[in-house]
């Protein structure tokens, strides 16, 4: 791209491309060795790791992993390293402007908690920030690092990140003018996720999603040791990664898209939400999504995020509207796993379902009964993975047979609407020929 793209492009976004230039290296040294020095911080650090640190700052290694902590994390094939100079002008004016958008959504529909998080560090600016130095940063705040990964990790090893306070960050910057793309890059990880680390609640359930995850293999590998065959240790497995499965939506519908009540109005905190200028106006102000108000102390609720699938191709069709902050301190490891495990005995609803006893705020263009994703399967409609998927799921387990032991109505406090006449049996002889095997699953993070 030559100059005067760039110049234009920052014209439209209200950009000084003069300023669009990142510090020398050895500025951005003397810049770190000021802020480890600083002690009157609720983390800070040591003398020793931050002479350590600052010495592998001046020798030109890229950063990789935080250090300042005791403990670290294995990232194995998915670990990468932020080789700073390497970014182009371009790369560095494309979050130049997806900063200057995402301002102009995220003070008109974050929360103020965010907001105040976001002031801490220098996340904003007109250059991709240094990680030695926002690392350093992020930690004598919140007693969190960053881990730099080289794409998607699975879920097991980004929660494993979690359970010992790092956050999984890519190094690759989205295309100038780029408002939405399904894979994180540094728009979303840093300029979304790092200021919620500076909200109590929403950092501990953070780190409740790494310790439920530690849980939940802890028991896997305490069964895997009293089987031998095959089978039965692949049955195992799948049924550990399946619990996980369910624990990332609860992540997915608070962390990554949750929405609050604040004042009377529906706020976004959501770091998925937040990095997306066009996403923010969307989840708040658009008539187009469903928006249901939870309670996340009521088990019902919580339920209500582990039973519903979703999609991470575009924007959100359901978003969840915590009624007040406070309320995601109930969400410890224990119930996270346990209403894994229930969410595994129970029907799932898509992202478009409206279902009895949901306290809708908002009634979403695209939003339907939950016995439409059936029909539609039957009548060969038009359906998207969302609908398709949990349509399957839920109609193979009524064929298998539900959990004797579940009472549908007592757990959801409400009417179950029944599965319509009919289509059960369709469906039991359609799998058995091996009609349905489209049962995609959400990317990991």
């Amino acid at each position: 791209m030559d100059e005067l793209q760039m110049l234009a492009i920052a014209a439209r976004h209200g950009i000084d491309l003069e300023s669009v230039q990142p510090q020398p290296f050895h500025l951005r040294v003397q810049e770190l060795e000021r802020c480890v020095s600083n002690q009157q911080v609720p983390f800070p650090i040591a003398a020793v790791k931050a002479a350590a640190y600052v010495a592998a700052t001046s020798s030109g290694t890229a950063f990789q992993v935080g250090t300042l902590a005791d403990e670290s994390v294995d990232l194995g094939g998915y670990r990468n390293s932020q080789v700073y100079d390497d970014y182009t002008r371009e790369e560095h004016l494309s979050w130049a402007c997806l900063i200057a958008e995402q301002q102009k959504t995220k003070h008109k529909f974050a929360c103020q908690e965010y907001l105040d998080g976001e002031s801490i560090f220098d996340i904003g600016g007109t250059v991709i920030p240094d990680f030695y130095l926002l690392n350093a940063r992020i930690y004598q705040q919140t007693g969190w690092q960053l881990a730099t990964v080289n794409m998607i990790i699975p879920a097991e090893l980004f929660f494993t990140c979690h359970s010992r306070r790092f956050f999984p960050v890519t190094t690759f910057m989205r295309a100038i003018e780029q408002d939405y793309l399904q894979e994180p890059d540094i728009g979303h990880d840093v300029a979304g996720h790092v200021a919620t680390f500076t909200i109590p609640v929403v950092a501990n359930v953070m780190r409740c999603h790494g310790v439920a995850r530690n849980l939940i293999y802890e028991e896997r590998d305490r069964r895997l040791g009293l089987v031998s065959a095959d089978s039965d240790r692949q049955a195992i497995q799948r049924k550990a990664d399946e619990l996980l499965l369910y624990a990332e939506r609860i992540y997915w519908f608070t962390v990554e898209f949750g929405l609050v009540m604040q004042q009377g109005q529906v706020r976004a905190f959501g770091a998925g939400i937040l990095s997306s200028p066009g996403e923010t106006v969307f989840s708040v102000n658009s008539p187009k999504p469903t928006r249901l108000l939870i309670d996340p102390s009521l088990d019902t609720d919580l339920l209500r995020l582990a039973t519903t699938d979703y999609l991470i191709s575009e924007y959100q069709k359901t978003y969840f509207v915590t009624e007040r902050f406070d309320l995601l301190a109930s969400i410890t490891p224990d119930r996270i796993v346990a209403t894994a495990r229930l969410a595994s005995k129970l029907p799932h609803f898509s992202w478009r379902d409206i279902a009895a006893g949901d306290r809708v705020l908002n009634v979403g263009e695209s939003a339907v009964s939950t016995n439409e994703k059936y029909l539609r399967l039957k009548c060969d409609e038009l359906c998207d993975a969302c609908l398709t998927r949990s349509a399957i799921r839920n109609l193979r387990l009524v064929v298998h047979g539900l959990d004797p032991g579940v009472d549908l109505q007592r757990v959801w406090r409400g009417p179950i609407t029944a599965i319509p006449e009919g289509v059960v049996e369709w469906f039991a002889r359609e799998d058995q020929q091996h009609k349905f095997t489209q049962e995609t699953r959400p990317l990991s993070y």
